[in-house]
C-alpha cells in the first residue's frame, strides 16, 4: 500500500518493468514446462493435464490482454495525468480503469480454474520434479497476479 507522497511514476515504474517483467518471463517458461509435463505423463494423468494445460492457456491470453492495455493505456494516461491533471484526463483514466478492473476479474476467474485444475497446486504421485516445478511457477505467478493486482488497485484508488 502506498499513499500519494510516495511518487505515482515510480509505482508505475516498479508495476512496468519488475511486475510486468516477471509475467512476460515467466509465462514463457511456465508454458514450456506444462507442455513438457504434458507429453511425459500423458498416459498417467491425461485428465488433470489437459484441464490444467486449457486453462494455463487462459490464464496467459488474459494475463497478455492485460498487460497490453495497461502498458497502451492506462499506465500511460496516468503518467501523463501525474504531468499535466486535468478533469478530462482523469475522465479517460476512470474509464481505462474500469475497462482494466473487468479484464482483472476474468484473470481472476481463469486463475481460479488454474487453481483447481492443479488441484490447488498439489502434484499427483506419479508426478516428477519437472511437474513439482511447473506447479510450484504457476503458483508463483497466481500469487504474484494478486499482490500487483492489489497495488494497482491501491494506484487506482487515486483516480476514483
Amino acid at each position: 500500500m502506498f499513499d500519494k507522497k510516495i511518487k505515482v511514476n515510480e509505482v508505475i515504474k516498479d508495476i512496468a518493468e519488475n511486475h510486468h517483467g516477471y509475467l512476460k518471463q515467466e509465462m514463457s517458461i511456465i508454458k514450456g514446462l506444462a507442455y513438457k509435463i504434458l507429453k511425459v505423463h500423458f498416459d498417467d494423468c491425461k485428465d488433470e493435464l489437459i484441464n490444467v494445460h486449457r486453462a494455463y492457456g487462459k490464464v496467459e491470453n488474459e494475463i497478455e490482454l492485460s498487460l497490453v492495455k495497461k502498458q497502451m493505456v492506462v499506465l500511460p494516461l496516468i503518467w501523463d495525468y501525474e504531468k499535466k491533471p486535468s478533469d478530462e484526463l482523469k475522465e479517460e483514466i476512470i474509464e481505462a480503469i474500469d475497462d482494466v478492473e473487468n479484464d482483472n476479474e476474468l484473470l481472476l476467474a481463469s486463475l481460479e480454474d488454474l487453481r483447481k485444475a492443479t488441484n490447488n497446486y498439489t502434484m499427483p504421485p506419479s508426478g516428477c520434479p519437472t511437474y513439482d516445478t511447473t506447479y510450484r511457477k504457476m503458483e508463483t505467478l497466481h500469487n504474484e497476479i494478486l499482490k500487483y493486482m492489489e497495488k494497482e488497485r491501491e494506484l487506482y484508488k487515486l483516480f476514483k
